[in-house]
């Protein structure tokens, strides 16, 4: 660990002046007052995690997004970048000794030895409580994007179920359970999540993740999800995948060979999910009722409903960001 304190850099012949002058080179970095880091990439979450632990002892654990992205999966906002993203800490309750350092933010929380393990030489929750304090504290859309990533690890989600009947009547407890209940390991990125759950919250039928269809040319894929029943499929295209000229191609030849086996399908875009989900959930509602599917008076209600409301932004933000 490349971290140094003003004692040690007393010891090494190197004064406080001189030590201003190399962080004013960057040829170290400041991370609080008395403590240096000297290696490299001092931004990256994953140093900056390093740091606090060597600063703030034993007693601090590394917790939610932060340990998420240790532990390899990104659960961090759309749009957040890492390097800005502050190391979040769990503090034994009532501590005196609370981090309140630039770049941290400390939760109170009595943690059972059992929740807790080393990585990297940092304390960290266990990939299995790391996944109940993501269920329990993100918001919704990210919760459920966060805990399928967790059960793609293979946490069990049957353990889960069993912490959250021990937390009833705790804060979160409600939203827990909600996200056990929405997750789904088949969910093969966070947006697939995302769309996934709107489905589910504007009172159309769960659908099925990864549903497979043997093509014509005797090739498998998987519809990312939809409802065999009627062959309806919603397919997520993320930049990624789904960009370049060749993507393009693949995706409109895959796609012709799933007409003929008779499916039709949603394709929803990132800019859908984000800021007008409303659009291709309206389509799928149409999809789905020209295949067959028969809502009640009252479901269909339901549906047209919070169509409406996702169509307003404010609306939608009380629901999904908090």
């Amino acid at each position: 660990m490349d971290l140094i304190t003003t004692a040690i850099a007393r010891a090494r012949g190197i004064d406080k002046d001189e030590l201003a002058a190399l962080v004013a080179t960057g040829e170290i970095w400041r991370f609080t007052r008395g403590a240096y880091y000297t290696g490299e990439h001092p931004r990256a979450l994953a140093v900056r995690a390093q740091i606090v632990a060597a600063v703030c002892g034993p007693t601090t654990t590394v917790c939610r997004r932060t340990a998420a992205w240790l532990w390899g999966l990104d659960v961090l906002p759309p749009g957040k970048d890492a390097h800005d993203w502050p190391v979040e800490l769990l503090v034994p309750a009532g501590d005196r000794t609370r981090p309140r350092r630039p770049g941290c933010r400390a939760y109170e929380a009595d943690v059972p030895p059992s929740d807790v393990t080393q990585l990297g030489g940092v304390m960290i929750t266990t990939q299995e409580r790391t996944a109940l304090d993501c269920a329990r504290f993100l918001p919704r859309l990210e919760a459920v994007a966060a805990l399928d990533q967790f059960l793609r690890r293979q946490v069990a989600v049957e353990a889960l179920w069993s912490r959250a009947a021990a937390l009833a009547g705790r804060r979160n407890a409600r939203r827990l359970r909600e996200t056990l209940w929405l997750a789904d390991a088949g969910a093969q990125a966070p947006s697939e999540s995302w769309t996934r759950v709107l489905i589910v919250d504007v009172g159309l039928p769960r659908p099925r993740t990864q549903i497979p269809v043997v093509l014509p040319s005797g090739a498998e894929v998987f519809v990312d999800m939809g409802y065999q029943r009627f062959q309806v499929g919603v397919e997520y295209d993320g930049e990624r995948y789904h960009s370049s000229s060749e993507d393009r191609a693949h995706d409109a030849w895959r796609r012709a060979q799933l007409r003929e086996c008779g499916w039709t399908l949603v394709v929803v875009r990132k800019s859908d999910v984000l800021s007008n989900p409303a659009d291709y959930l309206e389509l799928l509602t149409q999809k789905l009722r020209e295949r067959g599917w028969q809502p009640s008076e009252r479901q269909l209600t339901l549906v047209l409903m919070r169509l409406r409301m996702l169509r307003n932004r404010e609306a939608r933000l009380r629901r999904y960001a908090a």
